[in-house]
C-alpha cells in the first residue's frame, strides 16, 4: 500500500494523502536493538540535510520466535509512530539474511531501491553518496566497496577469500567487493531480477543478477566500521554456507527459474 502522509487544509481538517516515494531504503535490523535508533536517526538526518525528502525507510525487524530478549521489533514500531516515512516488517523468521532482504525489497515502492544493514558498520552518509551517483541517470546499480576496514582480521581475510573465489567461479565479474552495502538498484532492474536466496549469499545473488542483466553499475569507496555493540554474525559456518551456495549457483543447482549463472556455458 502507498506511503501515507498528512495534509492540513485551510479548514484545519487533516487529510490522508498518498505519496509515492522516489527512494526506498531497506534497513536490515535483525537483533539491532542497540543500534537501530541511532542509525535510523543518522540516515534521516543525512537525507534531509541533502534535500532528499521523498523517501521511505523499510525497517526489516524479523525475529526468532524463541528469542524473548530481542526488543528490535518493538523499537522499530515505535520509530514508525514518530515518522510516517518509516515502515516496519516484523514477522517470525522463515530464513536468514536473504529472506529478510527479499521481504524488504518486495515491500518497497520507490523508483530507486537501496539495501543496507542497520548495525552501524556501514556509514549512513554512503546512502547520500550512492544516491547522488544513482540519480545521474547513468547507472541501474550502484554500491560501495570497502577500502578501509575496522572489523578485524577474520572478517577481512574471509571477505578477501570470498571475493577471490567468487571471481574465480564467475570470471566475468567486474565488481570489486561482493558483499559491501549500500546497494542501490533501479526499480525496473529489481523487477527483472529473479532473487531466490534465503541465506547469506543474497549479496552474491544480487551481483549475479546484475551481471546477468548486464546492468550499468558504479562502485564508490567506503570505510567499514567495527561493530561496537555486538559480535559479528559472520562465523566459520556462515562463510561455509556462502561458499556452498556460491558453488550451487555456479553449477546451476540453485532454485533459479531462469537460464542459470552469467558464466554458464
Amino acid at each position: 500500500m502507498p506511503l501515507q502522509a498528512l495534509f492540513t487544509p485551510s479548514n484545519g481538517d487533516q487529510v490522508n494523502l498518498v505519496v509515492q516515494p522516489e527512494l526506498s531504503i531497506v534497513i536490515l535490523a535483525y537483533r539491532a536493538e542497540e543500534a537501530i535508533i541511532s542509525f535510523v536517526s543518522q540516515v534521516s538526518s543525512q537525507l534531509d540535510a541533502n534535500s532528499v525528502s521523498n523517501y521511505e525507510l523499510v525497517l526489516v525487524a524479523n525475529f526468532d520466535e524463541n528469542d524473548r530478549e530481542d526488543k528490535t521489533p518493538e523499537i522499530a514500531r515505535s520509530l514508525a509512530q514518530t515518522d510516517h516515512r518509516i515502515r516496519v516488517l516484523a514477522e517470525p523468521k522463515k530464513g536468514r539474511m536473504g529472506w529478510d532482504a527479499r521481504e524488504g525489497l518486495a515491500a518497497c515502492r520507490g523508483q530507486t531501491v537501496a539495501l543496507i544493514d542497520g548495525d552501524g558498520q556501514m556509514p549512513p552518509e554512503d546512502i547520500v553518496r550512492a544516491h547522488k551517483v544513482m540519480t545521474s541517470g547513468e547507472f541501474d546499480f550502484v554500491k560501495t566497496y570497502r577500502i578501509i576496514r575496522e572489523d578485524g582480521a577474520f572478517r577481512v581475510l574471509s571477505s578477501k577469500g570470498f571475493n577471490f573465489i567468487f571471481r574465480l567461479l564467475f570470471p566475468s565479474c567486474r565488481f570489486r567487493d561482493i558483499n559491501s552495502k549500500p546497494k542501490f538498484i533501479s526499480r525496473q532492474a529489481l523487477l527483472n531480477m529473479d532473487l531466490t536466496c534465503d541465506g547469506w549469499f543474497l549479496d552474491g545473488e544480487l551481483i549475479l543478477e546484475a551481471m546477468r542483466l548486464d546492468l550499468p553499475f558504479a562502485e564508490i569507496p567506503t570505510t567499514f566500521k567495527k561493530n561496537e555493540w555486538r559480535g559479528s554474525f559472520v562465523k566459520l559456518s556462515t562463510v561455509a554456507e556462502m561458499l556452498f551456495s556460491m558453488i550451487l549457483f555456479r553449477l546451476g543447482l540453485n532454485k533459479r527459474k531462469n537460464n542459470g549463472s552469467p558464466d554458464s556455458a
